[in-house]
């Protein structure tokens, strides 16, 4: 979606449009519960995080400085409000993390690759959540370090030096597999 029509957005649901508060929802909801539950891996607690998220951002929509900035900020109630709720709630549940397959894949290939997204998805759950976060942001969603930045409220060095300490933590943890069987 180009910027200017986000914007345009941001500002007909900061005057009370319902349909545009729809819209905004519709845009980032399933960006922001895959997020929430790859952080947390309980899908009941990421879809709470996810409407609590959604209702305080409206609730204070007018309060946000730079309507082409909605979506980070959103990321931004988002994770504030998952470490909190990770501060007080344990989670066991897991995540897998899905990826589409094409029709030419052999059984092999599905093999080796559930083999890998579970390899990685463990080793995520063994990391801390300060990295997994921002590997999630980076990789998942394809963020800038800027908007990373932004969301965590550290300095783009901060994230950059995180971002390196995580892919090295998660490169050591994937090790124990062996190159043959990543």
């Amino acid at each position: 979606m180009h910027p200017h029509i986000q914007t345009e957005i941001v500002l007909r649901a900061t005057k009370g449009d319902r349909k545009a508060r729809g819209e905004l929802y519709d845009l980032f909801h399933l960006r922001i519960e895959i997020f929430c539950r790859r952080l947390m891996q309980s899908r009941e607690d990421a879809e709470d995080v996810v409407q609590v998220a959604f209702d305080k951002a409206f609730e204070s929509l007018t309060s946000l400085r730079d309507p082409g900035q909605f979506g980070s900020w959103l990321f931004t109630i988002a994770r504030n409000e998952a470490y909190g709720r990770l501060r007080s709630v344990k989670s066991h549940e897991t995540i897998s993390l899905d990826t589409d397959v094409w029709e030419t894949v052999t059984p092999f290939d599905l093999c080796v690759a559930d083999e890998t997204r579970n390899a990685v998805g463990v080793a995520m759950e063994m990391l801390k959540v300060e990295y997994k976060e921002v590997l999630l942001l980076r990789h998942f969603e394809a963020l800038s370090y800027a908007e990373i930045a932004g969301i965590t409220g550290d300095s783009i060095s901060a994230v950059e030096s995180r971002l390196f300490k995580a892919r090295k933590a998660l490169a050591g943890l994937l090790k124990q597999y062996g190159p043959e069987e990543i």
